[in-house]
C-alpha cells in the first residue's frame, strides 16, 4: 500500500467484511492503488475519531459499499456525511456500491434505511444529526453506482470498479522526469497511425482495429519520453495496460520468460509465474483474444524478441494497441500493416529551448550565458540526452569559466553520457559492422557508398548486410544520391573510439586508424608508422594542401595499411613496402614529381582516386595499369590536362570510370572496349567529347551520365548495353538528335534530356514499355507536336 492511501473504503463490517469488501480491496491494492478502510468498525456509541475523518479528507475517492444494514452503522453514516462534505468542494469523487440494494431506497430512505433511521432516534440522536446523514445518504442513492445483486457477475463488475478508479486516479500514469519539447507535432503523427482523431484535445479512437508503431532513432534522442507521453493520453481507453521498461537489461539478467511474465501479470492483474517462454505465449494467445490491451515495449532488440513478447496483433481484442520503442527500425519487419515512427534530433531553436529548461528552468537563456547556451545547443545537434546532461550540471554553477569549459569540451568531444549510451549501441554490432562504422566516421562521411564497398568487399566485411544493419539502428542514413550520411554526433564518437583504441591515446601510430591531419603529419614525419595502422587520412582543411612534402621512405612500415588518403601532399621516393596490402590510394591532386620516381605496387589497389590531379596522357603510372587487375574504380575528376584516356589492357576488371570534369578530354582510346565489366561510366563536363565511345562490349553498363558532353547525337547498335537503366544527357548543347534505337536499351527507367537542342522525339520512348520517367525541361527546340509528347517531363505511373 502507498504511504497515502487515494480511496476510501466504507462498509458494514458484519454485512461484507469477510467477503466482498475483501475482495473488492485486494483487486484495488492489487492493482497498485492506496486504500484506508477502518479494519474496526465503530458501533454503538462509539465516537468516530479524527483521523478517520482525516483519512476521507485526504482521499481523491470513497467507495461505500451500501448494503441493507449500512444505515444502522453510526459510523458509515458520518462517513457518508463526510464524504459528501468533501464532494461540494470538488476535489473529491464517490463511487457507491448498492451492494443486495435497490439504489431508490438509498434515494428516498426506504426500507431497512427507513427503520435504521428510526433506531437512532431511540437512541436519543437528535432531529438535526439524523437529518444530516439522511441527506448525506440521499445524495450518494443519486449517484452513478455499480448495483450488485445476483444476476450480475462480481468478478467483471469489480474490475470495472478497478478500471474507473486508475482513470480517476491516472494510476497507470507513467512518471516522464524530462522537460518536453516540441513533441506535439510528434504526438499528433503517432495518434494518426494508431488510428486516434485528437481534433478536439481527447484522443478518440476511429475503428475498431488494433494497431502496432514502432517509435525508432539513436540513443538518447528521447524514444522513451515520447512513447510514454503517448501511452499516458491512451491508457484510460483499454480494459488493461503493460508497460515495459528497459527490457535487454531484464533479459539479460532473468531471460525473456521474465519479461514475459510480468507482461501477462500486467495485463491479468494478478501475478502468473511460467517456467517456460512457449508456455506463456500459449497463455497469451489463449486468454487475451476478448481483451482491449495497450502494452508499452521500451527498448526491443529485434523482432525476433518482439514475436517472442507479443505474437500477432490478433492475440489481443480489437482496438488493442501496441507501442514499440527500439534502435531498430526493421523491428516489424514480420507483421503487416505495422507503422514507423522515425524520432530525429531536435532543431537549433528547440533544442536550445530544452537545454534552457534544464539549465535555468526557462525557455531561454539569460543574455550572461546566452553565447554559451547556443554553443552547447550547436555542439549536442540537438540530442536530448546530452541537452538534459549538460543543463542539469551547468544548473548548479553560475561561474563562467566552468561554462567556457564546457563548451570547449563540447566541441571536440562527446559528453559522457552520450558516451556511455552510444558506447552500450556500439557493443551491440557484429565485428564487421562496428569496422565500417569506423570508417565511415574516420574517412567516409558523405561519400558515395558504391565506391567503399569495393574495399569492404575484398575485407570480407559483408558491406550490403552492414549498411543496411547500420542503418536500421539509425547509426547511417543513405542519401537521394547514395551517399553514406552520419550525423556529426555518431562522427565524433566513432573517432573517440578511434582515439581510445588500445589504450594508445598517447601513441597515434598504433591505432588501427589515423584520420587526425595534425597526428597523421606526425606519424609520416616522425617515420613511426607500424604494422597497426590499417587506414590512414590525411586531409587539410586550413589550406595547408600542397604545402605538406616528405619523403615515401618516411611511410615506410605501413605494411598493414589498406586505405591511404594523401591529399595533395607532394610526397617525393618511392613507397618502399608500405603498399604491399594498399586496397584504396585516394591521392588527389598528387604533384606530377611524384609520376617519375614513385615505385608503386598496384597489384592488390581496388580503388585508385587521382581527382584534381595533374596526369596527362603519357603519365608514366598508366604502365602500371597492366598489374591492376583487382582494380575496380577509377576516379579522375576534375583532371584538366587530361585530353586522352589512358590505354586500358585486357586484363582490367574495372566496374567505375569517373572522368567528370576532365573538360579538356578529347579522345577515348580504342582499348576503352576492354572495360567488358564497366557498370558506371561518369564522362558529365566532358566538353571536348564529341561523339560516345563504343559501348557495345560493356554488356553490364547501368548507369551512363554524359552530361554537359559535346555530343551531337544519341544512337546504340540493336543488341547492346542491355542492362543500362538510367541515362543522363543533361545540358548536351549540341545534342540534335535521339534515334529510335533507345527502343534496344530494354532495361532503361530513366532518361534525362533536360537542356539539349533536341528537335523530336523517337515514337518508342512515348510507348509503355520505355522508359518509367523521361525529362526533357528547357529543351527549347522541341516540337509541341513531337510524338507522345504529352509523357514527358512527368512520371508515368505504369507497372
Amino acid at each position: 500500500m502507498s504511504s497515502q492511501p487515494k480511496v476510501f473504503l466504507s462498509f458494514r463490517g458484519p454485512d461484507t467484511r469477510r467477503h466482498f469488501s475483501d475482495f473488492l480491496y485486494n483487486m484495488l491494492t492489487n492493482a497498485g492503488i492506496g486504500v484506508f478502510r477502518d479494519e474496526e468498525g465503530l458501533e454503538g456509541g462509539k465516537e468516530i475519531t479524527p483521523q478517520l475523518i482525516q483519512q476521507i479528507k485526504q482521499s481523491k475517492i470513497s467507495i461505500p459499499v451500501i448494503s441493507k444494514e449500512y444505515a444502522s452503522s453510526k459510523s458509515c453514516l458520518v462517513e457518508s456525511e463526510q464524504m459528501v462534505e468533501c464532494l461540494d468542494k470538488k476535489d473529491h469523487t464517490i463511487i457507491p456500491i448498492f451492494y443486495y440494494v435497490d439504489p431508490s431506497d438509498v434515494r428516498y430512505c426506504k426500507g431497512s434505511f427507513e427503520s435504521a433511521f428510526l433506531k437512532h432516534k431511540n437512541r436519543g440522536i437528535n432531529d438535526s444529526q439524523i437529518n444530516s446523514w439522511k441527506c448525506a445518504l440521499q445524495r450518494i442513492g443519486k449517484l452513478k453506482g455499480y448495483p450488485f445483486h445476483e444476476k450480475v457477475y462480481h468478478a467483471e463488475a469489480t474490475k470495472q470498479i478497478v478500471h474507473e478508479v486508475q482513470q480517476i486516479l491516472k494510476t497507470k500514469d507513467l512518471i516522464v522526469m524530462a522537460p518536453l519539447v516540441g513533441v506535439d507535432s510528434h504526438v499528433q503523427e503517432i495518434m494518426a497511425k494508431l488510428k486516434f482523431d485528437c481534433g478536439n484535445g481527447r484522443a478518440v479512437k476511429i475503428g475498431d482495429t488494433s494497431e502496432m508503431v514502432l517509435i525508432y532513432g539513436i540513443p538518447g534522442v528521447g524514444k522513451t519520453v515520447l512513447a510514454k507521453y503517448v501511452y499516458n493520453k491512451l491508457h484510460h481507453l483499454y480494459d488493461t495496460c503493460s508497460f515495459l521498461e528497459k527490457i535487454q537489461q531484464e533479459i539479460e539478467d532473468k531471460g525473456i520468460v521474465s519479461v514475459q511474465n510480468q507482461l501477462i501479470s500486467d495485463l491479468y492483474n494478478y501475478a502468473r509465474e511460467f517456467k517456460y517462454s512457449d508456455d506463456a505465449l500459449n497463455y497469451m494467445q489463449s486468454w487475451f483474444h476478448a481483451k482491449k490491451v495497450l502494452i508499452l515495449l521500451d527498448d526491443v532488440k529485434d523482432h525476433e524478441q518482439l514475436s517472442a513478447l507479443v505474437g500477432d496483433l490478433d492475440w489481443f481484442g480489437l482496438g488493442s494497441t501496441i507501442i514499440v520503442t527500439s534502435q531498430r527500425a526493421d523491428v516489424l519487419i514480420r507483421i503487416d500493416g505495422a507503422e514507423s515512427f522515425v524520432l530525429r534530433t531536435l532543431e537549433q531553436d528547440k533544442a536550445l529551448q530544452l537545454f534552457c529548461r534544464h539549465a535555468f528552468e526557462e525557455d531561454s537563456p539569460p543574455e550572461k550565458f546566452k553565447e554559451e547556451s547556443i554553443r552547447i545547443a550547436a555542439a549536442t545537434e540537438g540530442l536530448p540526452l546530452a541537452l538534459e546532461s549538460v543543463g542539469k550540471s551547468l544548473s548548479k554553477t553560475k561561474r563562467r569559466r566552468e561554462w567556457t569549459e564546457t563548451v570547449t569540451a563540447l566541441e571536440v568531444a562527446s559528453h559522457e553520457s552520450v558516451w556511455k549510451a552510444f558506447s552500450k549501441s556500439y557493443k551491440t554490432l557484429k565485428e564487421k559492422e562496428q569496422e565500417i562504422f569506423l570508417d565511415i566516421a574516420c574517412f567516409f562521411n558523405g561519400k558515395d557508398k558504391r565506391i567503399p564497398y569495393y574495399m569492404w568487399d575484398d575485407r570480407n566485411y559483408m558491406p550490403a548486410l552492414s549498411i543496411r544493419s547500420l542503418h536500421a539502428r539509425s547509426l547511417v542514413e543513405i542519401g537521394e544520391n547514395k551517399e553514406i550520411c552520419m550525423r556529426g554526433i555518431l562522427k565524433m564518437f566513432g573517432r573517440e573510439i578511434v582515439e581510445r583504441e588500445r589504450e594508445y591515446e598517447r601513441e597515434p601510430c598504433k591505432r588501427q586508424r589515423l584520420c587526425n591531419g595534425e597526428k597523421v603529419l606526425n606519424v609520416l614525419r616522425g617515420r613511426k608508422g607500424t604494422v597497426y595502422v590499417e587506414a590512414l587520412g590525411l586531409e587539410f582543411t586550413d589550406g595547408s594542401a600542397g604545402n605538406i612534402s616528405f619523403k615515401c621512405d618516411q611511410i615506410d612500415g605501413l605494411q598493414k595499411s589498406s586505405f591511404l588518403k594523401l591529399d595533395q601532399a607532394d610526397i617525393r621516393g618511392n613507397f618502399g613496402d608500405c603498399d604491399s596490402s594498399l586496397r584504396w590510394l585516394d591521392w588527389r591532386g598528387c604533384p606530377k614529381i611524384f609520376y617519375d620516381n614513385a615505385n608503386l605496387t598496384w597489384q592488390n589497389l581496388v580503388i585508385l582516386d587521382l581527382s584534381w590531379s595533374q596526369v596527362q596522357e603519357d603519365w608514366s603510372g598508366w604502365e602500371h595499369l597492366v598489374e591492376a587487375r583487382k582494380l575496380k574504380v577509377l576516379k579522375l575528376t576534375g583532371c584538366l590536362q587530361l585530353t586522352a584516356t589512358p590505354k586500358f589492357p585486357p586484363s582490367m576488371e574495372l566496374e567505375r570510370l569517373v572522368l567528370e570534369g576532365c573538360s579538356n578530354l578529347s579522345f577515348i582510346h580504342p582499348s576503352f572496349g576492354n572495360l567488358t565489366k564497366l557498370v558506371y561510366l561518369n564522362m558529365k563536363g566532358c566538353g571536348g567529347l564529341s561523339e560516345l565511345p563504343d559501348l557495345d562490349p560493356m554488356t553490364g553498363l547501368k548507369e551512363l551520365v554524359i552530361d554537359g558532353t559535346s555530343i551531337t547525337r544519341i544512337d546504340f547498335q540493336e543488341g547492346s548495353i542491355r542492362k543500362l537503366k538510367s541515362l543522363s544527357a543533361r545540358d548536351c548543347k549540341h545534342l540534335i538528335e535521339i534515334t529510335d534505337s533507345i527502343r534496344y536499351l530494354e532495361s532503361l527507367t530513366y532518361l534525362s534530356l533536360d537542356g539539349s537542342e533536341i528537335h523530336a522525339l523517337p515514337q518508342s520512348i512515348g510507348s509503355p514499355e520505355k522508359p518509367k520517367t523521361t525529362s526533357v525541361k528547357n529543351c527549347g527546340r522541341l516540337s509541341v507536336t513531337s510524338q507522345g509528347l504529352q509523357v514527358y517531363s512527368r512520371r508515368r505511373k505504369h507497372a
